[in-house]
């Protein structure tokens, strides 16, 4: 799995790590955690407290990139 150029300061992988798992940088969170606590529909703040390494900077920039992804996709305006 390669990481976005975007978001290389926020998400990392590594093969010994989580079983390579895409995880929040200077953690050992999956960033799926983060999906599917919203799937789940809790808010970003639940998920904040419960993975408290994590800063809101780093959910809130896995966000914006998945929206941005999916608005290209459909060929909307990106978000800014």
């Amino acid at each position: 799995m390669e990481i976005p150029s975007e978001l290389q300061d926020i998400l990392t992988s590594s093969p010994d790590t989580l079983s390579g798992a895409v995880r929040f940088v200077g953690t050992r969170v999956p960033v799926e955690a983060l999906l599917d606590a919203l799937i789940c529909h809790h808010t970003i703040e639940f998920f904040l407290e419960g993975y408290p390494g994590v800063t809101r900077e780093q959910a809130e920039a896995v966000l914006k990139y998945e929206q941005n992804q999916l608005r290209q996709i459909l060929g909307l305006k990106l978000a800014s």
